[in-house]
C-alpha cells in the first residue's frame, strides 16, 4: 500500500524560508512516506489561492473583488520544484472551488454565493494552477473540499470539480473532511476523480468500509488512519488495526494510507513526525 500525506506540515515559510519546504520533505522521507507534499508552509489553504487568482484578494480574509480571471501557478510550481529536487514523487494540492468560494466574501462581480458562475470561474482558475503543478512535475493532484460534507451546492460542485479533473493528465484525488456517508454516492459518481480521501481515525466514517457501492467501485480509497486533531501519538498496532479493518473489505491495492487531514493543526513537528513514522510502519506490517 502506498503512503502519503494530506498536505500541510507544522513548519513556517515566513520564519524559515525555503528551509521550511526542505525540512518538511525531509521529515516525510525519513518517515518513509511514498508520495510527499511540499508541506504547504507559506499560507493556509485559503490564502494560497486568494493571493494567486485574479479577481480575488486577501486581507486577513478572502475577498472576491470582481470577475474572476487567471490562476497564477508560479509560487506553487516553485515550491513543488524544490520538493521534487529532494523526493521522487511529490503531489500538487489545490483548494477546491466550493471551499474557496464559501470562504470568501463577494464584494462585486457576482450576485451572491448562489451564483453558479462564481464556482465555475474559480474552478477554471484553480485548474490553471493545477496544470502548472503538473507541468512542474507533480505526480498527482489532490483537490481539498472540506465544505462538501456540510451542505455545499452539490450540483454546482460536480460541474466545478469535474472541470478541474478533466484537464489534469495525472491521477486526481478528492479529499473531503467530516462525515461523508450522506454524500458517498455523489462522490462515487464524480468523473475524473480516481481517489476518494477521507478521515477514519478522528472522523465518523468507518461505516463507509462496509458500503457495497464503495467496495465495488473502481476508485481507490484514501484511508485516514492518524488523528490530526489529537496530540497523542497512535501506536503502530492501533493504526494497523484500522488498516486491517479496511483491508477486510477493500483490496489493499485499492487503499492509500495517510493521516486524517493536514498535520499543521498539530502545531508540533515532533508529534507530526512520530505519527507519520508509526503510520508507515503500520502500513508495512499490518
Amino acid at each position: 500500500m502506498l503512503t502519503t500525506v494530506i498536505g500541510s506540515y507544522p513548519l513556517s515559510y515566513r520564519e524559515m524560508g525555503p528551509d521550511a519546504i526542505k525540512q518538511a520533505v525531509s521529515d516525510q522521507l525519513e518517515a518513509g512516506i511514498d508520495i510527499v507534499s511540499d508541506g504547504q508552509t507559506r499560507f493556509d489553504m485559503i490564502e494560497y489561492f486568494a493571493r494567486s487568482i485574479d479577481g480575488y484578494a486577501y486581507n486577513g480574509k478572502a475577498v472576491i473583488n470582481g470577475k474572476i480571471g487567471r490562476g497564477h501557478s508560479e509560487v506553487f510550481s516553485a515550491d513543488l520544484t524544490l520538493a521534487r529536487s529532494l523526493a521522487p514523487r511529490v503531489k500538487g494540492i489545490v483548494t477546491g472551488p466550493v471551499t474557496l468560494v464559501f470562504a470568501a466574501r463577494i464584494k462585486s462581480g457576482y450576485q451572491n454565493h448562489h451564483d453558479e458562475n462564481v464556482y465555475l470561474d474559480t474552478a477554471q482558475a484553480i485548474g490553471e494552477i493545477a496544470q502548472g503543478m503538473v507541468e512542474a512535475g507533480a505526480c498527482s493532484i489532490q483537490i481539498d473540499e472540506p465544505y462538501l460534507s456540510v451542505g455545499a451546492p452539490l450540483n454546482i460542485a460536480k460541474k466545478a470539480i469535474e472541470s478541474i479533473a478533466a484537464r489534469i493528465k495525472v491521477p486526481v484525488a478528492l479529499h473531503v473532511c467530516g462525515r461523508v456517508i450522506q454524500i458517498i454516492d455523489w462522490l462515487l459518481d464524480l468523473k475524473g476523480v480516481s481517489v476518494l480521501s477521507h478521515g477514519f481515525k478522528g472522523e465518523d466514517n468507518q461505516s463507509l468500509l462496509h458500503y457495497p457501492a464503495l467496495v465495488a467501485s473502481s476508485k481507490t480509497l484514501g484511508l485516514g488512519c492518524v488523528d490530526t486533531k489529537q496530540m497523542r501519538v497512535e501506536s503502530t498496532a492501533e493504526i494497523a488495526d484500522l488498516i486491517r479493518l479496511a483491508a477486510q473489505q477493500i483490496p489493499t491495492e485499492k487503499l492509500i494510507i495517510h493521516p486524517d487531514c493536514g498535520l499543521r493543526s498539530l502545531g508540533n513537528r515532533n508529534v507530526a513526525r512520530a505519527k507519520l513514522k508509526n503510520m508507515v510502519l503500520a502500513a508495512k506490517d499490518f
